[in-house]
């Protein structure tokens, strides 16, 4: 069985005969594999091209998620809304300043044109070039689309759009409503031009900033309307914030896989969503897989696979992308670590033991993460 296939299958939260492994890549992971400055990938659809399959090639046990992407960071979105937009030269592209500096500009905001409006159209160019190009064997793609959380919190601020939603809830479910149609648009017009896509990816990790009450009120028809218009295609929801307390509530979303941070606890996430939504994490890419030594990266993996893998629907993964200096025998050692401890059946007793413990350091250790909630 290819990787790629124990990827499917488990996404369908099937057993396949053993844990896929999977890293969310982005363009500075590439660009140092491939030795390239990180504007030059943006910049080059060709360098993009060649960089990720440069990176598959180098790890062929890996599935990179979502395959070949044109990856822009987070800026896709907020710069056709009319963001300033700021370039480093060795790193992701970021939002300037302030778009919607008083929430009354809300008021008359309309989605963007994904053919026309700010770098939708660069992006457009690279999936075409992409599509045209890549070898069959590795062309497997995804559309894109920031969540409406993340693209509201770029162009209002992440603070000012948290208020707004205590303050001035109406205004604030505008703002949400206008992104959440544009995340539609915009992974409809990317659809467009794919050739037998294999699924979308939505990622936002502004969503678990939100109280359980307010993430049912704006969180939860948000995302069910995004993910309930594209059936028939894998679905897959990231989210680097600890999303313990709106588990419930994201169990109901509809999507099919769940990359979740570090700060969440798999034993609950298992416990939870792992019985309706294929698991995606989550081993720490700073702690563990940038600072680890390779025999704390196999310790961290056999955790996640014994507490994640029993029953099927898992693929360990990292919670998040791996860190650009991320060292490569850390990430052979990740795949090691699943041939050696991810073979099907997976003991139930295992896990058991396993969960107990970790829950038990957990309770020692005053374990806690950093994120707040409104």
């Amino acid at each position: 069985m290819i990787p790629l296939e124990r990827f499917l299958l488990a996404a369908k939260m099937e057993k396949p005969d053993e844990v896929p492994v999977s890293l969310l890549t982005s363009a500075r992971f590439f660009s140092r594999l491939y030795g390239v400055k990180v504007f030059r990938f943006f910049h080059d659809p060709r360098t993009m091209l060649d960089a990720t399959l440069h990176t598959m090639k180098r790890f062929p046990d890996i599935v990179f998620f979502p395959g070949l992407w044109a990856d822009y960071g987070i800026v896709v979105e907020p710069s056709a809304f009319g963001s300033r937009i700021y370039w480093p030269e060795n790193y992701v592209p970021y939002v300037r300043g302030q778009l919607l500096k008083d929430s009354r500009d809300i008021i008359g905001l309309e989605p963007p044109n994904p053919k026309t409006d700010g770098l939708m159209p660069f992006v457009l160019e690279s999936i075409r070039y992409i599509q045209k190009h890549a070898p069959k064997n590795a062309k497997y793609l995804y559309a894109v689309a920031r969540g409406p959380f993340q693209v509201a919190a770029c162009i209002r601020g992440p603070t000012e759009f948290l208020v707004d939603m205590k303050l001035t809830p109406d205004i604030a479910q505008k703002l949400i409503d206008v992104c959440t149609e544009t995340a539609i648009r915009w992974l409809k017009v990317q659809l467009e031009l794919i050739d037998n896509p294999v699924g979308i990816f939505v990622p936002d990790d502004i969503a678990s900033f939100l109280s359980p009450g307010l993430f049912e009120e704006f969180g939860l028809p948000a995302y069910k309307r995004i993910f309930s218009e594209f059936d028939g295609l894998l679905k897959v929801y990231h989210n680097d914030a600890d999303s313990t307390h709106i588990l419930d509530s994201l169990a109901q979303c509809g999507f099919h896989v769940f990359n979740f941070s570090p700060a969440t606890d798999i034993g609950k996430v298992k416990q939870g969503i792992g019985q309706k939504v294929c698991l995606m994490g989550n081993v720490d890419p700073l702690d563990v897989m940038l600072r680890g030594r390779p025999d704390r990266v196999e310790e961290e993996c056999k955790r996640c696979i014994r507490i994640g893998a029993p029953g099927g629907g898992y693929i360990l993964s990292l919670g998040g992308g791996p860190s650009m200096e991320t060292p490569e025998e850390n990430i052979e050692a990740m795949v090691k670590a699943a041939k050696k401890y991810g073979r099907y059946p997976i003991s139930e007793a295992w896990q058991n033991k396993e969960a107990r413990e970790f829950h038990g350091k957990i309770n020692r250790g005053n374990h806690r993460s950093g994120c707040h909630t409104i």
